[in-house]
This record gives structure tokens, sequence and C-alpha cells, in this order.
């Protein structure tokens, strides 16, 4: 006689299994909610004599020389906020072009007071491709601050020029004539990357509000700093490697001109 064997059971017993399975899976973690932000507006406000810049007027150099500032641009870089021993970090590079006077940035930051600012004229290795054997400086688009469009990448070179201050000085005895003297300060190798710090700021960032830092920059601090000014008819251009001590000495003063009022 055959025996029938009854499957019902069975099948109840593997649903049941199924639902206990099911039901112990755990359910994936909800993301956490994002912490609402607040806006840092930098505003560069460069000047001549503590005179707003105007792009190619005459204004009297430090030298007490009328001259013309013809281009200035600069990378502008790990830009970072500190809270005590805490640090975040704003932006990791910017391109600063300041001939034609004030210019604006904004930067979404956590809330809080933020009591100093570090940055850096230049670039790191990282940033600068110097560390990487496969860097394309094609990569970037038009508008990011490292593309070659921006005309700051050293084809014969490794590497981006990190400053570039340029201009024309009248050497006439009577000072009365067109600046014709032609000086320019390109500078640009890892050994040039010049940090600086901003102290004292007392900066507040309130969520979904928009806090404004005035940051100055004195054209002529950059060819002068206490006991020592460049003299343009002397050293009057420098593609850094012809000559790295007057390279130096342009950047760094440049990342000293910075200053809050």
């Amino acid at each position: 006689m055959t025996r029938h064997i009854k499957s019902i059971p069975l099948l109840a017993s593997f649903s049941f299994l199924f639902i206990l399975l099911t039901s112990c899976k755990k359910d994936p973690p909800l993301p956490e909610p994002e912490t609402p932000l607040g806006t840092l507006e930098i505003r560069f406000n460069p000047t001549m004599n503590g005179v707003p810049l105007e792009g190619n007027s005459l204004f009297t150099g430090p030298n007490g020389k009328r001259m013309l500032l013809e281009t200035l641009k600069f990378y502008w870089s790990d830009i970072y906020l500190h809270q005590g021993n805490d640090s975040i970090l704003a932006e990791d590079v910017e391109f600063v072009d300041l001939i034609s006077g004030t210019l604006s940035y904004r930067f979404d930051v956590a809330p809080g007071s933020y009591s100093r600012m570090s940055y850096a004229i230049g670039l790191n290795p990282s940033l600068n491709g110097t560390n990487n054997p496969e860097y394309d400086e094609a990569q970037w688009p038009i508008s990011h601050p490292l593309s070659i469009y921006k005309g700051m990448y050293w084809s014969w070179a490794t590497g981006y020029i990190f400053s570039k201050v340029e201009g024309k000085t009248d050497t006439s005895a009577t000072q009365n004539q067109t600046p014709t003297f032609t000086w320019f300060y390109h500078s640009g190798l890892d050994s040039l990357y010049s940090p600086n710090v901003l102290s004292d700021l007392n900066l507040n960032i309130e969520k979904n509000q928009t806090t404004i830092l005035e940051l100055n920059l004195e054209v002529n601090d950059i060819f002068r700093q206490p006991g020592d000014t460049i003299n343009m008819q002397s050293d009057y251009f420098t593609h850094t490697t012809d000559n790295i001590s007057l390279a130096r000495k342009v950047i760094q003063n440049l990342s000293k001109s910075i200053q809050t009022n």
C-alpha cells in the first residue's frame, strides 16, 4: 500500500521560518540629519597707499617712485577656521585676481565662534601636482581655480605659478614721466608655499546667516616689510629659479600683506 506524506505542515513550517527570519532583519539606519550651515563671505579690499586699488592707475610706490600695477594674481589655499584646538577647512584653494579691485568669496561653514583663520599663498604639493607623476593639469574645467586657462601653470616646469605681480615704474629724476621701466615677479615652487595666520578674528557664524570678513591688502606692502624694501630698478624680475631669494621675498611679503581691519 502506498503511503502519502502530508506536505502542508512542512510547507507551513518553512513559511513560519521565513517570516521569523525576515522579521528579525534590522532596518537600515536612518541618515543623520544635516547640520544647518552658515555662510562666511570674505572680501578682499586691495589698496594703494590706503586708496582703493585701480589697475593701471598711477600711484607712489615704496621707493617714492611713481608706478603702475598691471597684474596681481595669486593662489590662496588651505583656508582653515580655528575654534580652540579644533579646525575646519573652509576651502582648499581659490584663485585671486585683484587687479580690478574688491573681490568676494563665499564659504559654507559650520556655525560657531572662530578666533583665527590660517591660509597660505601658493599650493601644497598635492594641489601643485608635484607629488603625483600622473598629474594632468588639463583635467580642470575653465571655472576651476587650477584650470590652465588661468594662465598660472608653467608648461616648461613642474607645477603652478603661485603668484604674479607685474607693473612699471617711472625712473626719471623729475618723476613726471609715463612709467616705462618694467618689473615682474613670478613665484612658484613647493618650498615657496607661504602660510600665515590671522588672529583675534572673533567670527560668529550662525546657521542660515551670512557673516562678512573684510581683508585688506596694501599693495606697497608686497614690496616692503620693516627694514627691507625691494629696489625695483636693481631687482626687477624673477621667474623663481633665476632669483629664488627675490621670489621668496615677494610671496612671503604678499602673504603678510593680508590683514584685517
